[in-house]
């Protein structure tokens, strides 16, 4: 386990896929050393049952025995470290994945905000227009009135100007009569004072 791994780096921390990889290859390395000491446990049982059903004293013999429990001894404490290694890097790889699932969900919370805030845009794009389209048309709506309007002032206009020119007519009619009366008058009076 002396060898490094590299992992490359992600968004927010090491790759996802690495992490996953390396502790797959840590979980396979242990389970074959495990399956290797337990397949030497099973064994070196097996040859302490089979030594200790000889009634021979062989010193030879009682010298591998201790040997071989010896051995048994070291592969259990193996076993105990290669398991609390197995929870520690079970430990890690659970707080990476939690890790990539904060990410994950702050980036698809981070994507609805920006979708909402789209779809707040293009609704208040569709009341501009929306209310751009009814000004436009309340503006067409007011100016054909002016227009209306307007040409009725000018009927009206032409009609009080025609009415004017005709009562000037009639002034000026009245006007002439009138001095043709006051210069009558005045003949009349002349020839009366004769």
């Amino acid at each position: 386990m002396s060898a490094s791994y590299n992992f490359r780096t992600a968004f927010n921390g090491f790759n996802r896929e690495d992490v996953v990889h390396y502790i797959e290859y840590i979980n396979s390395k242990h389970t074959g050393q495990l399956n290797q000491l337990r397949s030497d446990l099973s064994a070196a049982q097996q040859e302490n049952a089979t030594l200790k059903a000889k009634p021979q004293h062989d010193p030879e013999l009682e010298a591998k025995v201790a040997q071989l429990e010896e051995a048994l001894l070291a592969a259990q404490n193996a076993k105990a470290e290669l398991e609390a290694q197995l929870v520690d890097m079970t430990a890690q790889r659970d707080a990476a994945l939690n890790d990539q699932a904060q990410v994950q969900r702050r980036n698809e919370e981070e994507l609805e905000a920006y979708r909402r805030a789209e779809r707040m845009e293009r609704q208040a794009k569709e009341r501009t227009e929306l209310m751009y389209q009814k000004a436009n048309g309340v503006l067409a709506d007011a100016t054909t009135k002016v227009d209306n309007a307007s040409a009725q002032i000018n009927g009206i206009a032409d009609q009080v100007a025609a009415q004017l020119a005709v009562l000037q007519q009639a002034v000026t009619g009245s006007k002439t009569a009138l001095k043709d009366a006051a210069a009558s008058l005045y003949t009349i009076r002349l020839t009366g004072e004769e």
